[in-house]
C-alpha cells in the first residue's frame, strides 16, 4: 500500500484552468474551443466532445470508479461526471511518415529539418510526425503497419486540412533525418475517435459548501476519528513515512489484521478478494483519507 501526501485537496480536484487540459490528439484543440467546451458544460449541464477529458473513469479492482472532479464558473460548483464513452469513425485526412529501407536513400531526392518553407502550423504539424515515427531514436517507428489514426497527425475538427500544404499532397516526397529515411504520406480515412458525454451536476454555491461536498463524499475517512489497533497504527505509519515523496507498507499473503483494519476504514476491504482470486497484478487507487492532521491519497497493489 502506497501513501501519497495530498498538499491542497481542494484544489487538486477543481478545475483551475480548463484550457490546461490537452485533447488527445498529436496537435491541440484550440484553447478558445476548449474554454467553449468548458462554459457550454457548466451552463447547459451537458457537453459531447471528441477525443478529450473533462473527467475519467479508472479501474479498482475489477469495477470502473469514477475519479472526483469538480468546475466552477465563479458563482457555482458542480461535480463533472462521465455519462457516455463511445468509439466513432470520422473521415479525416492524417499526415505521416512512413519509414523506408534505408537501402532506399541512394539517388533519392529528399529533404532535412527545418524545413523553412512551411508555415509555423506546418512546422508543428511536421514536428509532430517526426515524434509519432520516433525520428530522433534508434531504431525509428514504421508506423506505416499501424491503423489509420494512430500513425501521425490527425486533421480533427478543430485542425483544418485546408490551411496545411502537407494535405493532399506534402509538398516533399522524402525527408532524411539521423540515418532514417521517410516517405511523407496523407491519406483520408475513417477512423476510431472517442466520444464522451459529460454532465454537471450543481453541488454548492460557495467554497464552503464545495469543500464541505469534497468531504462528504471524496474522503473515506479521517482517522483521528476512529480506534486504531496498534498493528493498523503500524501500517499506516509505514505507509505514510515519505520517501521523500511517498512512502509504501507490504506485506505477503494472507492480510494482516492490521492492512485489513486500514482497508476497511478506506470502504476498500469488501472489495478485496483473497489472494489467491488474482491472476495478474490488480491496483486499488485514489483512496483519500486524512491522518495525523494530513491528506493522502492511499493505493493498494496486489502482486499474484
Amino acid at each position: 500500500m502506497s501513501a501519497y501526501p495530498v498538499e491542497n485537496p481542494y484544489a487538486k480536484f477543481l478545475w483551475a484552468d480548463p484550457t490546461a487540459q490537452r485533447a488527445q490528439f498529436a496537435i491541440d484543440y484550440p484553447d478558445e474551443y476548449k474554454q467553449t467546451v468548458y462554459d457550454n458544460l457548466l451552463a447547459s449541464g451537458s457537453v459531447t466532445v471528441l477525443n478529450y477529458e473533462l473527467a475519467y473513469k479508472y479501474q479498482f479492482g475489477s469495477e470502473q470508479r469514477e475519479r472526483p472532479q469538480f468546475a466552477t464558473d465563479g458563482d457555482r460548483y458542480y461535480r463533472i461526471h462521465v455519462e457516455t464513452v463511445q468509439t466513432v469513425e470520422r473521415n479525416w485526412w492524417e499526415f505521416y511518415l512512413d519509414l523506408q529501407d534505408p537501402d532506399q536513400s541512394d539517388g533519392v531526392e529528399s529533404t532535412t529539418v527545418p524545413v523553412t518553407s512551411l508555415s509555423d502550423l506546418d512546422q508543428q504539424i511536421l514536428q509532430r510526425a517526426m515524434e509519432a515515427a520516433a525520428a530522433d531514436r534508434d531504431p525509428a517507428i514504421d508506423v506505416g503497419d499501424r491503423n489509420p489514426g494512430s500513425r501521425g497527425v490527425l486533421y480533427h475538427h478543430h485542425l483544418d486540412a485546408d490551411e496545411s500544404d502537407f494535405v493532399p499532397s506534402p509538398p516533399f516526397e522524402y525527408l532524411q533525418h539521423n540515418d532514417h529515411l521517410f516517405q511523407a504520406r496523407a491519406e483520408q480515412n475513417a477512423v476510431p475517435v472517442t466520444e464522451r458525454t459529460f454532465t454537471a451536476e450543481p453541488i454548492g454555491d460557495s467554497q464552503s459548501e464545495y469543500e464541505q461536498h469534497v468531504d462528504d463524499t471524496v474522503l473515506e475517512v479521517d482517522f483521528s476519528t476512529v480506534s486504531l489497533s496498534s498493528e493498523a497504527t503500524e501500517v499506516l505509519e509505514t505507509a505514510t513515512d515519505g520517501r521523500p515523496v511517498s512512502g509504501f507498507y507490504e506485506e505477503s499473503p494472507p492480510m494482516s489484521d492490521g492492512l485489513e483494519a486500514v482497508l476497511t476504514q478506506l470502504n476498500a476491504a469488501s472489495h478485496i478478494g483473497a489472494h489467491s482470486d488474482y491472476a495478474e497484478y490488480t491496483t486499488f487507487p485514489n483512496m483519500y483519507a486524512i491522518y495525523d492532521g494530513n491528506w493522502f491519497e492511499f493505493d493498494l497493489t496486489v502482486y499474484p
